[in-house]
């Protein structure tokens, strides 16, 4: 997601997905292996204008391991 404070992001989080900015894909990428998506979380309290930093004091979000996702399919939006 480009923006935390979209109505796709919103519907994702209300499905249980968690919302990463771009970043993490082209890392992912650059690895060659799916990374740890906390770094790159959006937490949706910055505003559409923002490049997408959480809060200083923001708690740290829990991030679905690759392993609790396997066999599970995406979800249908």
């Amino acid at each position: 997601c480009a923006f935390p404070r979209t109505p796709k992001a919103a519907r994702a989080r209300q499905r249980g997905g968690v919302v990463v900015g771009p970043t993490w894909i082209w890392e992912c990428q650059r690895a060659g292996r799916r990374l740890s998506c906390g770094p790159y979380l959006l937490d949706g309290s910055a505003s559409s204008g923002s490049d997408g930093e959480e809060p200083e004091d923001a708690p740290p979000p829990s991030c679905p391991s690759p392993e609790a996702k396997k066999g599970a399919g995406p979800p249908h939006l």
